[in-house]
């Protein structure tokens, strides 16, 4: 059964440390996350490919016995990763280097090319958090089917029902087709769908704000609790402030490989060293 109740007074690792002090044992960290030589790579159609009139044979052979010819772009290549319980990892890197589709792979959204990945727990990702919700379906309609597409049983989703419509804040709505509602309104409740459940793993692609200043409290209030609720936090940002509070180790991704792995400190403190020496390769000091 899913529990609506979101906050709670420590984190799933304090509740381990304070069993081992009574109990007078150590704890073994149980892993949560462990990936290892993943790799990823997607097809591109190049454009003379997609042309009939240029190659008509090529067409006739992909439509009849799929032998299309595809180039292959490597988009995270040969990573190792591992997470326990207890642990948060910010991922950081420039534009372009992995981050978003690593915890898409985490998420089970794309599956990896090569390499093992194996994950202990639940795992939810809060990337696109409208992703899925109908227009013309009503407020509460779209809290059943996202519930649905989240994995929840009904028994489960109406157990959860008037939290979620009472967070929203949006009580005198809720029976309307969200096509009527404002951009504010679908993102709160978009928010409160998306987080209703506690994963034992988070993903997050940046932190996620949304609605007025009085409803961003709230957020911020509820974001925190699932970091806390959870056992295992994977944050992809750019954010180095946000990255330095919440987690404990770092990875630095580019290009798709891990360049640095370890401390969170030491991991900003290599990602900050490394953009300084690209700068000053791309903007040369000037003689003067």
């Amino acid at each position: 059964m899913v529990s609506p109740k979101i906050f709670s007074f420590g984190s799933s690792l304090d509740l381990d440390l304070s069993l081992s002090n009574c109990l007078g044992k150590e704890v073994t960290k149980q892993l949560l996350i462990e990936a290892n030589n993943i790799e990823l790579q997607v097809p591109v159609f190049h454009t003379a490919d997609r042309r009939i009139m240029s190659n008509p044979m090529s067409f006739l052979t992909d439509l009849y016995f799929s032998k299309t010819r595809r180039g292959l772009v490597r988009l995270i290549n040969d990573l190792d990763l591992k997470l326990y319980s207890g642990e948060r990892l910010g991922i950081i890197g420039d534009n372009g280097a992995g981050k978003s589709t690593l915890l898409r792979l985490l998420a089970g959204i794309y599956q990896p090319t090569s390499g093992h990945l194996n994950l202990n727990g639940t795992v939810k990702g809060l990337f696109d958090i409208s992703l899925g919700m109908l227009p013309e379906a009503t407020g509460l309609e779209n809290i059943y089917m996202r519930g649905l597409q989240m994995g929840l049983k009904l028994s489960e989703i109406r157990e959860l029902l008037a939290h979620v419509i009472e967070f929203s804040e949006l009580e005198e709505h809720i029976d309307k087709p969200i096509n009527t509602y404002s951009t504010g309104m679908k993102l709160r409740l978009a928010f409160s769908i998306s987080t209703m459940i506690e994963p034992d793993i988070l993903l997050l692609d940046e932190w996620i704000g949304a609605g007025d200043a009085n409803f961003r409290e709230k957020v911020k209030e509820r974001m925190e609790g699932l970091v806390e609720q959870s056992r295992g936090l994977v944050l992809a940002t750019h954010n180095t402030g946000l990255m330095k509070r919440l987690c404990t180790h770092g990875l630095v991704l580019d290009k798709g490989s891990v360049v640095f792995s370890g401390d969170v400190e030491d991991a900003l403190k290599f990602y900050e060293e490394t953009c300084k020496v690209n700068e000053e390769k791309i903007i040369p000091h000037s003689s003067f």
